[in-house]
């Protein structure tokens, strides 16, 4: 283990948008992107469609209404404005002709200064104009005919403020579509995500069982070949692991059992040394007492290590009972012949846990023993109840635990930065191992944090019996 000085500044990863969200994204930018485009080239499209029809039409509508302005002026007597109020024009065309020097016009708010100078030259020049303006902020589109038979121009002003509508209509229209394909698009990506999704879903829940130590579980063989032969493959390596992890599993107890008979043999010869104790000089006594604590270091070893084998091999049975956990704690405790305060809140007393006694009160050793070793003792044991589950936090005011090792700490032989230093404490590095092993097999949690006044708490969280 374990509790070691020390601090490791994490580097804040920036957030990254997950696989969904990237579906989504894409499948939404597509969307848009596609939309957009479509409304941006059927706007133009239909923009100089009309526009040139309206154009031509302008164009055809002027020439025909010269030819019978042309055939009604013959008669120098004719009335003018009689003859050109008389047009069939669309609305908001405005007419007006020019003849002798003088302007005529339907209506006398019509007057000359409508007619584009460039349009007025041309057309006095005798070549028929037709250009596109801007009056009073309206568009138009002003179209000259001369009319050299009765010495006059002929000129049409025909106002687009309805096909502007128009085309206003039909952006605000193309928007809304575009906008509304690209939330379809979403959608789409939202759906397919899930259903992209769904097998690696699967595939993290069946890990997550695994990591849990549910090393039986398997994907199922899903009917589209290529998941399927993922799903294969997993299960063949999940298939390889187990059996890999039972075979280490097997020979690790082997090795232990076979080393518990030559450790007996080898204590059994330390016994006798200790009866001729007085009989050996100084250097031998420390030999013999460095022997000694070595051979009981090492056969703590060989049982704890048995005893994890067996677990990992499931052949460890638990003799679950119902207890009060309040009461174990404090007996466990007191076993010891420790110090220790033992505290318990109001909402955990009576609280009932099932559990293997046994193994409990060996979490609860392995942790005391450990504060033991490593910073100086435990100063508080505390017992409390949040809703169905129960813990046991176990409080010292050591150097705490060396931020990036709150999980390595419960990994066998792992000793922190003791591990370079054999000797230095009497420590294995699988006391914490061996009692996360056994939270484990009670469905609880064990966990270890540095307090805000210093040191470290380990707690232990088991579900309560339901009442």
């Amino acid at each position: 283990m374990k509790l070691v000085h020390g601090s490791a500044a994490r580097a804040g990863r920036p957030h990254r948008l997950g696989l969904q969200g990237r579906v989504i994204l894409v499948f939404g930018a597509g969307a848009a992107l596609v939309s957009m485009t479509v409304a941006v080239v059927t706007y133009a499209v239909a923009y100089h469609y009309l526009l040139s029809r309206r154009e031509t039409g302008s164009v055809t509508q002027t020439l025909a209404n010269a030819r019978f302005v042309q055939q009604e002026l013959r008669s120098p007597i004719t009335d003018v404005p009689a003859v050109l109020s008389s047009l069939i024009t669309p609305e908001g065309t405005r007419v007006l002709l020019y003849r002798s020097g003088r302007w005529y016009s339907p209506s006398v708010s019509v007057g000359r200064n409508i007619i584009p100078a460039s349009i007025m030259d041309e057309v006095r020049a005798g070549n028929p104009a037709e250009q596109r303006v801007v009056l009073d902020g309206t568009p138009v589109i002003v179209v000259g005919v001369p009319i050299s038979s009765i010495g006059a121009d002929f000129f049409q002003v025909r106002t687009l403020s309805d096909l502007q509508q128009t085309l206003s209509t039909l952006g605000a229209v193309l928007v809304g579509t575009a906008i509304a394909t690209s939330a379809a698009g979403c959608l789409l990506g939202w759906w397919a995500s899930r259903r992209l999704m769904r097998p690696l879903t699967g595939v993290a829940t069946v890990a997550a069982a695994i990591a849990a130590g549910d090393l039986d579980r398997r994907l199922p063989i899903d009917r589209d070949p290529d998941l399927a032969s993922l799903a294969t493959l997993f299960n063949d390596m999940m298939a390889s692991l187990e059996e890999r992890i039972q075979r280490d599993a097997r020979f690790a107890s082997d090795v232990s059992h076979e080393l518990r008979s030559p450790l007996t043999a080898v204590n059994t010869s330390v016994d006798v040394l200790e009866n001729f104790r007085a009989s050996l000089p100084t250097d031998g006594q420390r030999a013999l007492d460095l022997l000694h604590l070595e051979v009981r270091r090492f056969s703590v070893m060989v049982q704890d290590l048995l005893e994890i084998s067996r677990l990992d091999a499931g052949f460890a049975s638990l003799d679950v009972e119902e207890v009060a956990l309040d009461e174990l704690v404090v007996r466990t405790v007191a076993g010891r012949d420790s110090t220790v305060p033992v505290r318990v809140s109001a909402g955990a007393m009576g609280s009932l846990v099932r559990v293997d006694k046994r193994r409990l009160q060996r979490v609860l050793a392995n942790i005391l023993d450990n504060a033991d070793a490593y910073a100086g003792g435990a100063t508080l044991v505390a017992v409390s109840r949040n809703g169905s589950t129960s813990t046991i936090a176990v409080e010292d005011n050591g150097p705490g635990v060396t931020p990036g090792e709150e999980e390595h700490i419960f990994e066998r032989f792992f000793r922190g930065t003791e591990a370079g230093r054999r000797g230095s404490t009497p420590g294995t590095g699988l006391g914490l191992a061996l009692a996360a092993e056994h939270v484990r097999a009670h469905g609880g949690r064990i966990a270890v944090e540095n307090r805000p006044e210093g040191g470290a708490r380990f707690t232990v969280t088991l579900p309560v019996c339901q009442t």
